[in-house]
């Protein structure tokens, strides 16, 4: 099993930069019998942040066998027919097989791939979730679920986490495992994660496997990190010195599909330096302005929210 499926949080305190998503989780997990308490959740962000993490504690928290059928899983990239769908839903309702779970707990992952007549499908049974009914649905792309849909569901955003964040769920596991490895390279580990927990302790495995080298452990990540800060400094520099083109924008957008809020967050970050070292108020000035495009996340933009940013970006005069 890999270090990232095995040393996932079993607990709500072993989340990291999720607190808004946590605080109200808890609170449901809490008030189980409240029948005012939201029963759909729809967990949207960036890949390996911890969405269909949040949905299994959830589960536990609440009592659920997993090993019992308590907790059920679809990954709409595969299963996507209407029958597997329908099957799935026929199930809600049913009680859970342990005496003291308080519900069973229904995930459908990357719930983006579906179709709409399953869409459709969901939609009606989601005006009324059954009784000891819990259903999660985890996404990256929510704009491509309809609109009826969502607004049945309680929408909790997945944050891309912080380098910080990401350092603290690493001594996490680094405490557990006992994976010899010092502060420095921990931090080095948390900067080049693309904002992903999951990247951080694939990176982190290659470490414990090439014998403690974190240069070489980023190298055999694909150094997507790295590669993602040049790829973006060269971008933004293209943008600000006026001589980029709107294929560039386009080569770059085709490149880090999926990624949109870590670039945005690595636009930002060279906008900053800029602005620091910049020696005119003239080119703070368009910096600034620059910067203005790329300050809102956008969760429910999908691709369409970094392409609007950049093409802002790109006629800043």
């Amino acid at each position: 099993m890999s270090l990232y499926n095995e040393m996932r949080p079993t607990t709500f305190d072993e989340i990291v930069g999720q607190d808004e998503a946590v605080a109200i989780l808890k609170h449901v997990a809490e008030h189980t019998d409240d029948k005012t308490q939201p029963r759909v959740f729809l967990l949207e962000g960036q890949f390996g942040c911890g969405k269909t993490t949040a949905a299994y504690v959830f589960a536990k928290a609440i009592g659920c066998n997993a090993s019992l059928g308590d907790v059920q899983i679809l990954d709409a990239s595969k299963d996507r027919s209407i029958d597997n769908i329908r099957a799935f839903v026929d199930m809600w309702g049913t009680y859970p097989m342990t005496r003291t779970s308080k519900g069973r707990v229904y995930i459908i992952d990357e719930m983006q791939g579906l179709t709409p007549i399953c869409f459709e499908a969901l939609l009606r049974n989601c005006e009324e979730v059954p009784p000891c009914t819990f259903v999660f649905f985890c996404t990256t792309d929510a704009s491509k679920m309809p609109k009826a849909l969502k607004s049945r569901c309680k929408v909790l955003p997945i944050k891309p986490l912080t380098p910080s964040a990401i350092y603290k769920n690493l001594g996490r596991v680094v405490q557990k495992t006992g994976i010899k490895i010092d502060d420095e390279a921990m931090k080095k580990i948390a900067l080049n994660s693309e904002s992903s927990a999951r990247v951080s302790l694939q990176i982190l495995e290659n470490y414990a496997l090439n014998g403690g080298n974190v240069d070489k452990a980023i190298e055999m990540q694909g150094g997507t990190g790295e590669k993602l800060e040049a790829d973006t400094r060269a971008l933004c520099k293209s943008i600000v010195s006026k001589r980029g083109t709107w294929e560039e924008i386009v080569s770059f957008l085709k490149a880090y599909s999926g990624q949109e809020e870590t670039v945005r967050m690595a636009i930002l970050g060279y906008l900053n330096a800029c602005m620091i070292n910049s020696k005119s108020a003239t080119d703070r000035a368009r910096m600034v302005r620059i910067a203005e495009c790329f300050l809102n996340p956008f969760f429910n933009a999908g691709k369409c929210g970094l392409t609007y940013m950049l093409a802002c970006a790109f006629e800043v005069k």
